[in-house]
């Protein structure tokens, strides 16, 4: 794998790292942390995530983006995105914020009274290396085309 793509995907990683963190506490702020169907947002910060490495990976080399250098870049990206993230939450339920598990006990409906804030980080990189399978997946049938059919067929029925 290229350099320059690890360095990228932790370029983009970290910043949607730093989204979801911001989120997360804003969700804190806002009273809105115990519904935990939010969550589902978590995976559409990745998307935009990702959809940005892809589309700075494209301005530097070009409009196509080879299908398996591009699923790695958006792998790579969500998974520095979600594992500090997992990391920050877990410091969060473990030492900021323990009473935030006993509110979560009650509404989270797959793990219930068993969530501690190891259980709630391993989650968290489940999902995200989940997201991180699928999301690069449904971009790369975009990306792996580099539109170029598209633009040029724009084009020619404007002239």
């Amino acid at each position: 794998m290229h350099n320059s793509i690890i360095k990228l995907a932790l370029k983009f990683g970290l910043i949607t790292c730093f989204t979801l963190v911001i989120f997360f506490l804003f969700m804190k702020y806002v009273s809105l942390i115990q519904i935990v169907e939010l969550r589902c947002l978590n995976f559409v910060i990745l998307l935009f995530g990702v959809n940005a490495a892809f589309h700075n990976y494209r301005r530097q080399t070009g409009l196509n983006i080879e299908y398996f250098k591009g699923f790695f870049l958006g792998f790579y990206t969500c998974t520095f995105a979600v594992i500090p993230f997992a990391l920050f939450v877990f410091l969060y339920l473990w030492k900021i914020d323990p009473f935030l598990v006993n509110a979560l006990k009650s509404n989270s409906l797959l793990m219930g009274v068993e969530i501690t804030p190891e259980k709630a980080a391993i989650t968290i990189i489940i999902e995200g290396v989940v997201s991180g399978v699928l999301i690069p997946f449904i971009l790369m049938q975009y990306y792996r085309s580099g539109f170029e059919d598209s633009i040029s067929k724009k084009k020619s029925f404007e002239i």
